[in-house]
């Protein structure tokens, strides 16, 4: 006796007289159909209860004798095959001990309009990305992505169930269906974006003219497997139910990692969470992951968990024992509620910044980390997380090269080993080498007028602060370091000016030591450096014309980035030659208007957007990014009103961390 899906009718019934009621049977006038109280004669059954509410019998079983004495007030429910929807006459029947009977007809008027609906399709879809259903009848996801059957159909009714059957040799195998308490897999069905199950899983659907409708299940093995033939069937509140076929090819992979990067940036500035699920630092800086989003919804969770080399997982769910993976705006806000859970709207772009405690296994060579982001609608979207080094593989071969570039304008320590500025300007060093493996220390020695810096705390030695160009500073909060390789890598290296480095007789000795003992050394002078980047001659710059963004809205008429609500407008540059490009100005010599990278000037800010989506500016617009010896850039900028002028004429000028420039232009 368990429910359908679909309401019961139910009918007041009084019996006079003296005896006992033995059984009740309930008769459409066509006799098509019909419902009684005794068990095991294939028909329906009849659920009987006195006014009092005491059950008789449930539709399941057998109804026992009952004492008549002069009335008996009774309640009938049965299960509508759709019949009595249609309406019509029907007459119920009373057996009474003695073997005599009583009867009488009832007019049911029709509730519900009869179906015309034919099915056009029934094809499967490519999977996900949603997650709606799982191995059960609730319509909760169970974290993989769901199969997809699209139907189509035509006409006009009321669609009470939806059933999907497996076929072997002519007969089903395996079901799925929208009835609830059956013991069945749920099928969740979608109509444009709208899922429109009742909380039981049951649905009732009125269909017009042509409907399109999305049904999601979970595979129980047979899907993927692609041997079997499926058909659907389709029930109606009248009644009638339609069959077909299921056309297409099961299991059809889908990308889920369109709209999603996600980029390792290693030990971070921040403290935010620690080795358990609540959002407070533990007094070690957080490594951070930056993700770049580009599928517009509400965000309900994230998880970050390896999938090779040490275990380790982190997310956004409270109470589940993962430690908390703390999410926040690339301005610093966070947007993890109290308990570590997060609900974000987000657009058709969106930057976050993901930070999280090492648990020993984000610093190894080995490991491998899967970012997986889950919508309220069910869509799941995952990518692997790229090493944080950004490095680029080359095959075998180690090397090291070096180089001093010179006082810059960042104070990051000081005489001493204290990972802290002394409101002096540091001196940067350029490293790029190529190994695998882990760096455990940094050491630079001047090996002609003396001075010795490192990484390692505790041994009066200068601290050497170590960072990405245009990232983060690497160092942990006791100036050590411990750096994943696996290829080539760009770092530079900021130390306090014991006031040699000037000196051009000045010549330097770099080593940079493994986990594995194994070290890396290099030697070099203060005059040639052995230069990392080609100078201003050997690098070339290609702009072309503008052209309106589809979908990407950076910057708006202010100087620093900030998005508007209206489409940009966007270069693109090509680079040929190395380098460090600190600064961007970009001219409309034939027209009016100037955007550059360079904060409160006044100036409308020039977004740049590198490789995989991501934007490289800081939030206040400027830049400091490396580029290898081939690299295409997009230029983002709002327009002034003159970017549709065909007398609009342009000039770009990159300033480069060597102090050198270059110009391109376009029309």
């Amino acid at each position: 006796n368990r429910p359908d899906g679909r309401p019961d009718a139910t009918f007041s019934v009084t019996v006079s007289g003296f005896g006992a009621i033995t059984g009740i049977l309930l008769r459409s006038e066509d006799h098509d159909s019909a419902w009684d109280t005794t068990q095991g004669n294939g028909v329906w059954g009849i659920h009987v209860k006195e006014s009092s509410g005491k059950v008789l019998t449930e539709s399941s079983g057998s109804l026992s004798m009952v004492p008549l004495l002069m009335r008996k007030d009774l309640e009938l429910s049965v299960a509508d095959n759709g019949a009595i929807a249609r309406g019509g006459e029907f007459t119920l029947t009373a057996r009474f001990i003695d073997n005599s009977e009583s009867s009488a007809t009832i007019t049911i008027k029709p509730s519900v309009t009869g179906s015309d609906a034919r099915l056009l399709s029934a094809r499967w879809q490519e999977k996900g990305p949603r997650d709606l259903t799982g191995r059960n009848e609730s319509l909760r996801g169970d974290g993989r992505i769901d199969d997809r059957i699209r139907l189509e159909l035509m006409g006009e009714g009321v669609l009470e169930s939806v059933e999907v059957r497996d076929i072997v040799d002519g007969n089903p195998t395996a079901a799925w269906d929208t009835i609830p308490g059956n013991g069945r897999w749920a099928i969740a069905v979608v109509e444009g974006n709208r899922m429109v199950n009742r909380s039981d899983g049951s649905i009732n659907l009125r269909l017009s003219d042509r409907t399109v409708l999305d049904l999601w299940l979970t595979d129980n093995g047979v899907i993927d497997a692609g041997r079997s033939r499926f058909e659907v069937v389709l029930r109606f509140s009248d009644g009638s139910h339609l069959q077909g076929f299921i056309e297409g090819s099961t299991g059809q992979d889908w990308d889920q990692s369109a709209g999603l990067e996600a980029v390792f940036r290693g030990e971070g500035d921040r403290d935010i969470v620690g080795r358990n699920e609540t959002r407070s630092g533990n007094g070690k800086s957080d490594w951070r992951v930056d993700v770049k989003l580009e599928n517009s919804g509400t965000v309900t969770g994230m998880k970050i968990s390896n999938v090779k080399g040490p275990a380790g997982e982190w997310d956004t769910i409270p109470k589940n024992g993962k430690w908390l993976l703390a999410v926040t705006r690339p301005d610093g806000s966070i947007l993890n509620n109290s308990d570590g859970s997060i609900n974000l709207r987000v657009p058709s772009s969106t930057d976050l910044v993901l930070w999280m405690e090492n648990n020993g296994s984000l610093d190894k060579a080995e490991t491998r980390s899967l970012l997986t982001v889950t919508y309220d609608d069910g869509r799941l979207l995952e990518t692997e997380v790229q090493p944080y080094s950004g490095t680029t593989y080359y095959g075998d071969g180690e090397f090291l090269e070096a180089r001093l570039v010179g006082i810059g304008n960042s104070d990051f320590v000081g005489k001493n080993e204290n990972l802290r500025g002394d409101q002096n300007r540091d001196s940067r060093f350029d490293i790029k080498l190529r190994a695998s493996g882990t760096v455990s220390a940094i050491h630079l020695v001047n090996t002609t007028k003396g001075g010795a810096w490192d990484t390692i705390p505790n041994n009066g030695k200068w601290l050497i602060a170590v960072k990405q160009p245009g990232g983060s500073l690497l160092n942990a909060s006791d100036g050590s370091v411990r750096l994943s390789m696996d290829g080539t890598a760009s770092l530079e290296l900021w130390v306090q000016d014991n006031g040699t480095l000037g000196n051009d007789a000045s010549a330097f000795r770099i080593k940079i030591d493994f986990t594995d003992g194994s070290t890396l050394e290099k030697e070099f002078s203060g005059r040639d450096g052995g230069q990392l980047y080609a100078g201003d001659d050997d690098r070339e710059l290609e702009l072309y014309e503008p052209r309106r963004a589809n979908s990407s809205d950076y910057v708006g008429p202010y100087d620093r980035l900030q998005k508007n609500g209206k489409l940009d407008w966007y270069f693109n540059l090509k680079i040929r030659g190395k380098g460090t490009i600190k600064a961007m100005t970009l001219k409309n010599l034939g027209a009016s208007g100037e955007w550059d990278t360079i904060p409160n000037n006044g100036k409308w800010t020039l977004a740049v957007r590198g490789n995989g989506n991501r934007i490289l500016n800081k939030s206040n617009g400027s830049v400091y990014f490396s580029v290898p010896p081939e690299q295409n850039l997009y230029l983002f900028v709002e327009n002034n009103g003159t970017l549709e002028l065909s007398k609009s004429r342009y000039e770009l000028v990159v300033t480069w961390d060597d102090g050198t420039k270059s110009t391109a232009h376009a029309r």
